[in-house]
């Protein structure tokens, strides 16, 4: 069933709805990175892919932390990292059917676990993982399944450079939202875009670690109110 989702829906005319970018779209770049002119297109559903690639300037060879996998490929905010950029990394992913999907179309392998208990900080240890490491996706259904995904990390021996959190504010309230902020910002991390939209629903919010991002990079990226994810992206 999964590959025949993937085959439907690899078509534009049936890619989910989401904001993707092409390659015509290069000249609207707020900030062209380091080999942007070589990605014909994205695979994120609201260019988180795009928006990690530029915090980091087109970083090769970074490492990745993917809490809620889902597909390998449709709206995956790592395929484009692992492809073309070539980074290492991890995914977790809950559903069994999903995982033995997933690691058949990867070469990064997606681990099959609870991802709200799960002990992160002996496998970052075990890979030898450093201890900045450039991107965490939290993306669990429902949002208290992020929430708590989000305390099991090692944030006191781990950073991350790149945070892409999905909120579900739309549908999940704000309470869970301003508990995911009070973290983050106490950790000392930047929100940038708080409630990207997705079909006109705010669902994620985007940080970064100041300490490793500079002002200037994602200074024209800071929205006081979030916009869908082209609005933030492109010009």
């Amino acid at each position: 069933y999964l590959r025949l989702l993937e085959k439907l829906t690899m078509t534009e005319s049936t890619w989910p709805n989401c904001d993707r970018y092409f390659k015509e779209n290069y000249d609207k770049l707020i900030t062209k990175f380091t080999r942007s002119e070589t990605i014909e297109n994205n695979y994120s559903q609201a260019m988180q892919d795009m928006f990690v690639l530029t915090m980091l300037d087109g970083k090769k060879n970074g490492i990745y932390v993917e809490v809620g996998a889902d597909q390998p490929k449709i709206i995956s905010n790592t395929y484009l990292l692992e492809t073309e950029f070539d980074w290492s990394g991890v995914s977790f992913e809950l559903d069994d059917n999903k995982v033995v999907y997933f690691n058949s179309n990867r070469r990064n392998k997606c681990i099959c676990a609870d991802a709200t208990t799960y002990d992160y900080k002996s496998l970052f240890k075990e890979r030898n993982y450093p201890k900045q490491i450039d991107y965490l996706q939290l993306d669990i259904d429902p949002a208290e399944g992020t929430l708590a995904a989000l305390k099991a990390l090692p944030l006191d021996d781990y950073r991350f450079s790149v945070i892409t959190y999905e909120t579900d504010v739309y549908s999940s309230g704000a309470d869970i939202q301003d508990e995911e902020i009070s973290i983050l910002k106490d950790a000392g991390y930047q929100l940038v875009v708080k409630n990207i939209k997705n079909e006109g629903n705010p669902f994620e919010d985007w940080w970064i670690d100041p300490n490793v991002i500079s002002e200037e990079k994602w200074r024209p990226y800071k929205t006081l109110v979030g916009g869908n994810s082209a609005e933030v992206i492109l010009k």
